[in-house]
């Protein structure tokens, strides 16, 4: 079997032939925000000692990394932002209206 001398050609010119190079604003936004959401950076970064006491508890109430629960408010904080409100979440909410309802025959 003999090979094709095309094929064995790993020089950048024959890279370049065979695949086209997609720029950032070609690429797919959703491509773009799912891989940026899956990347990780490790920061250093300066927290009130109360917050952090609170995340902390919280992550051993939930079994969850106390950094995935910042992590997570952060997120939905920059959510809400983006034309969403929490008052809108909330009254979407059907688990968070009917315990309202509930606790409201309590008062």
């Amino acid at each position: 079997m003999r090979s094709n001398k095309k094929d064995n050609d790993f020089t950048e010119e024959n890279f370049k032939k065979q695949f086209k190079q997609i720029s950032r604003a070609e690429r797919p936004n959703a491509a773009i925000s799912k891989s940026l959401q899956d990347s990780k950076n490790r920061i250093t970064i300066y927290l009130d000692a109360d917050i952090i006491e609170y995340f902390k508890n919280a992550g051993q109430e939930a079994k969850e990394g106390y950094q995935t629960l910042i992590n997570r408010t952060l997120r939905e904080v920059i959510r809400c932002g983006k034309g969403r409100s929490l008052q809108t979440d909330l009254l979407n909410d059907q688990q968070f209206l009917s315990e309202l309802k509930t606790k409201l025959k309590t008062v």
